[in-house]
Formats: structure tokens, C-alpha cells, sequence
């Protein structure tokens, strides 16, 4: 009689429903122990699953992306700052409190994209926290290097001109200066905040210094600079993964275009700003302030005047008084210049600022698997989004055994999630080289971390329009609702809004359907979940 052949019961595998915030993923996994075992959970049929996390403390940006969430966990940490938050009232302590029990206190990856205190600020005022995780790599812009002679030259330029206007807005809000100089001083100190802290000249950028030399030199001993073009980066720690780094451009000129006109020769005018800021501040007359000062601080001031002295008649002078009594009569103030010259301040700091948003490290990530890509393009201006359609930025990838060129212009068409610019201000989003070539609307979600109130406040009250109109409306049409944003969650409709006032220039966005389909797509989206402490966004 033949022997029966063994046979071998094998246990079929199981399905398992992994929850994390609205979504529900169902994936296949062997019982553990079981011939071909193998843990599948954190992946997708197309590759490891990827959540984005924004969090809503207010006008800033902390993003924490997880790769393989659900599974083997890889967490990157994209800036960590805040200007403040009003309407959610989040504080950047719990932020980081939550950052580090979802990641273990591990991060794989941290970069901090610019030097700006809504991006970085964190890392100062949490330094102890951070210093307690194991993070294994720092990336930052080129920009930051400290043996790179143009960053070098680009970041003197920005301390000097920097610290000027510090003394500048101090100078034209002083108690002696004209109620308007005075509103324009509040307006330019507001401005400056981004880049330091316009109360203390004399250390203006320190707050700003310490979390960038914390990040650069307190975390690993050898941070990655990133140049534009570099990549694609595919590292053994992230399989099915690439970078490719946009920006920032290594061009000053690039990087001064913010979309209107501006020079980089405008920083030679720091030393005037200066000299004027401490005459201003003196009380004094020309002539009595002049004759109480050192050769080179009366040079300095000679050459800050915007008229040669032998032009320049005192108010109080007797030439004044024989000559030009209708002049310098309060009636024709408006004839005089006074502290006027001192008033081109505003437009250098928003110069100062612009110029510093576009060295932001500009980050595209693709998996691999789908080429779905995720943009993160911190604050680039127009500078910045343009340079990276020079005819250089090109990559080769191979893919199965195929190569193939990759273009700025691909990975933008193939964008399904945009961490939205600069709090989506009306400058930081191009249009023709940069949104509009994202065609993937039916699955295009945008994130956009703005505290709303916040930004009205800033001086002049009503001025810091975030999110501008024309690219909030665009944005909820190229992701048909999909739209986020960290202070109120999903975009809607101003008369539905808790503060109204808040939101009374948007009322006019959009019908009252447009609204309503809308609305029907934010239901619709199993992509993104909402919490009172983030926003999480899962591509699947």
C-alpha cells in the first residue's frame, strides 16, 4: 500500500483594520511564527504609506512626515516655529510634547528650512526637549553653511541690514517722532520679527542665531547643506523614497526677486540707516549733534544725509528764522523732510524679509512606487520657485532598470499634497511655473499653517492678509475643497466662521454652491484627519 504523503496545514492569513485619526486601512499580514511571515503593515499596494502632520500652533511651521505610518516608522521634522496663536491658542511646548511621544523621541531626519522665527524658534525655546531625542540627521540650505563664502556674504548683509532697521523702527516709533512715523515704526518692527527681535538691536538676531547654531551644531556633528539640484537623494534608512532639492537658488539676484521690484545694492544703505537712527534718537540738532561726535561717526552721518549739508538749513538756525519762516512754520510741515528719509525703512525690511524667505530649502519627496510627490517649499518667493525651472535642474533617476530625466515641472504635475507658502501670502505661491502646474486636482490637498488672526493684528492692523484672496480662491479650486488650514481646519465659507470679523474680507470668496460642492469634498476625504492639536494628511 503506498504511504500517504504529509501534508502541511498552513494558517491562512488574517485581516487586520489599522485606525489612525478618520481613515481606516486594511492590509494583509501572516500570523507571526507562520512559514513566510512577513509584517506588511505601514504599506500600501504601491509602497510605505506617508502621513503629514501640521500642527496648529498659530502663525508657524511644524511639520512632522512618517514614513511607513502604521508600521516600521521612519519620522522626518520639518521647522518647528511660531509667531503665535490666537484662535487655537496651541503652545509650541505641547507640539513638541507630541512630537515626541508619536516618535519615540527619534527623529530620523530634522530640517529646518530658514531663518525665520515662525520656522525655527522652536528649536531655542524647546531646546532641552529636542536635546533629549536621538535625532540621526540635520539638512539645511546651503545658505547655512559657515565655510560657504557667498552664504557667508549673503548673511552679513542680512545681520547688518538687520540690525539697522532695528535701530530705524526704534528711532521713528520714539515719543518725539510724527504719529505716522511712529505707526510706521510698529509696521516695520512687525516685519522684522520674522528675522529677529527688533527691541534689542544690539543682539537683534540672536534668538534666531542660537536655534540655528543649536540645530547645525547641537544635534549631529555633521549636518548636510543641501544645494539646489542635489539628489535624488535615496537613502538606505527610507526605501522607496526620493528627495530632490528645488531651492534655494545659489544666485543673489534670484534670491532678491520676491516678485516686485528690489536690489541687493539697497543693503549698502544699513551704515545711513544707522547713523540716522542714532541722530533721530539723539534729540539733538544737526549741529549740536554733530559737534558732540567722533570723526567717524560725523563721516557717518555726512554720508547718510540725502542731501549734501551745505543743502541743509537747521529749523531753529537763524536762516531759518530770517529766511524761511514760511518753510519751517507748523502749517508747512508738509515742505520739510525731517525724519522722513528714515521712513524708506519699511520697504527695506520687507526687502530684508523676502530676500530671507527665498533661502528657504525647497523640498520635493516622491515614492517611489506611485510617483506621487510631496511639496514642501517652506516660504520660497518668486526668486525661488523660478530657479527651479533653469535648464540645469535636472535629475536622472532609474527606475527598473529604465532611466528616465526628471524636471521641476514633473514633480510639480505629479503633486498631490502642497505645504501652501508662506502662510499663503498673495507672493510665496507661483502661479504659472509653480500651481497651475499641478494637474492632479481630483486627489491635490493643500495645507496651509496660518493663524489668521495673528496676522491681521500685525501692524499696520489689517495689512498681513494671510491667506490672500486670489490664491485661497485658486487653491480651493485646484483641490476642489481639499484645503486645510491650521487655525479654523477645513476652509469654509466666512458667514459660517466663529469669528467673523476675522474672516469678513473672505465673505465674498465664493458662491454660496461653490461652497456646498465644496464642502461635499471635504466629507468625501478619507486623507485627512482633524484634531485640536493637528491636521494629519495620509497618502495611502
Amino acid at each position: 500500500m503506498a504511504k500517504k504523503k504529509k501534508t502541511t496545514r498552513r494558517t491562512p492569513p488574517r485581516r487586520t483594520t489599522t485606525r489612525t485619526g478618520r481613515w481606516a486601512t486594511t492590509v494583509k499580514t501572516q500570523r507571526r511564527g507562520t512559514p513566510g511571515s512577513t509584517e506588511r503593515r505601514g504599506f500600501s499596494p504601491v509602497g510605505p504609506r506617508v502621513r503629514v502632520r501640521m500642527y496648529r500652533h498659530g502663525l508657524g511651521d511644524c511639520f512632522l512626515v512618517t514614513f511607513g505610518a502604521g508600521g516600521d516608522e521612519r519620522h522626518v521634522l520639518i521647522d518647528c516655529g511660531t509667531l503665535g496663536a490666537t484662535t487655537t491658542g496651541v503652545r509650541i511646548a505641547k507640539v513638541v510634547d507630541d512630537i515626541r511621544a508619536t516618535t519615540g523621541g527619534h527623529l530620523h531626519l530634522l530640517v529646518a528650512t530658514h531663518e525665520h522665527k515662525d520656522h525655527v524658534a522652536g528649536f531655542a525655546s524647546q531646546k532641552a526637549a529636542f536635546e533629549a531625542m536621538s535625532v540621526d540627521r540635520v539638512w539645511l540650505a546651503w545658505t547655512e553653511n559657515p565655510g560657504d563664502e557667498l552664504a557667508k556674504r549673503i548673511a552679513k548683509k542680512r545681520q547688518d541690514l538687520g540690525a539697522a532697521l532695528a535701530r530705524a523702527c526704534q528711532a521713528l516709533a520714539a515719543p518725539a517722532s510724527s504719529p505716522e512715523s511712529r505707526a510706521l515704526g510698529l509696521a516695520v518692527r512687525d516685519v522684522l520679527a520674522f528675522s529677529g527681535d527688533p527691541e534689542t538691536p544690539t543682539a537683534f538676531s540672536e534668538t534666531i542665531n542660537e536655534a540655528m547654531r543649536f540645530v547645525r551644531t547641537g544635534l549631529v556633528r555633521d549636518p548636510r547643506y543641501c544645494n539646489p539640484g542635489d539628489g535624488p537623494i535615496e537613502e538606505d534608512w527610507l526605501p522607496g523614497f526620493r528627495f530632490y532639492v528645488l531651492g534655494p537658488p545659489r544666485s543673489e539676484a534670484a534670491l532678491d526677486d520676491a516678485g516686485a521690484q528690489g536690489s541687493s545694492e539697497l543693503y549698502g544703505i544699513a551704515p545711513g540707516l544707522d547713523s540716522g537712527a542714532a541722530f533721530q534718537a539723539s534729540g539733538k540738532s544737526a549741529v549740536d549733534y554733530m559737534a558732540a561726535s567722533d570723526t567717524a561717526s560725523r563721516d557717518a552721518f555726512v554720508d547718510a544725509q540725502p542731501f549734501d549739508t551745505r543743502f541743509r538749513v537747521e529749523r531753529d538756525s537763524a536762516a531759518a528764522r530770517a529766511v524761511l519762516a514760511r518753510y519751517t512754520s507748523e502749517g508747512e510741515a508738509w515742505r520739510r523732510v525731517d525724519e522722513d528719509w528714515l521712513r524708506i525703512a519699511s520697504d527695506l525690511a520687507l526687502q530684508l524679509d523676502k530676500s530671507t524667505n527665498n533661502t528657504s530649502l525647497a523640498l520635493a519627496i516622491e515614492r517611489i512606487g506611485d510617483g506621487r510627490v510631496l511639496l514642501f517649499p517652506a516660504d520660497a518667493q518668486q526668486g525661488n520657485w523660478l530657479s527651479w525651472h533653469d535648464q540645469g535642474m535636472v535629475w536622472t533617476v532609474r527606475d527598473a532598470g529604465v532611466a528616465r530625466t526628471v524636471r521641476a515641472r514633473d514633480l510639480l504635475s505629479r503633486t498631490v499634497f502642497y505645504k501652501v507658502g508662506h502662510h499663503a501670502s498673495h507672493n510665496a505661491t507661483a502661479r504659472g511655473q509653480g500651481l497651475e502646474l499641478m494637474d492632479r486636482e481630483d486627489e491635490l490637498t493643500a495645507f496651509i499653517p496660518v493663524d489668521r488672526a495673528v496676522a491681521l493684528g500685525r501692524h499696520p492692523q489689517g495689512s498681513w492678509r494671510m491667506p490672500a484672496v486670489t490664491l485661497y480662491r485658486r487653491l480651493l479650486e485646484k483641490c476642489q475643497g481639499r484645503v486645510v488650514r491650521s487655525d479654523i481646519g477645513w476652509a469654509d465659507d466666512a458667514a459660517r466662521a466663529a469669528n467673523a470679523s476675522v474672516e469678513e474680507e473672505l465673505a465674498d470668496l465664493a458662491a454660496a454652491d461653490e461652497w456646498a460642492q465644496w464642502r461635499t469634498a471635504q466629507r468625501a476625504s478619507t486623507s485627512v484627519a482633524i484634531t485640536d492639536l493637528f491636521v494629519d494628511f495620509l497618502l495611502a
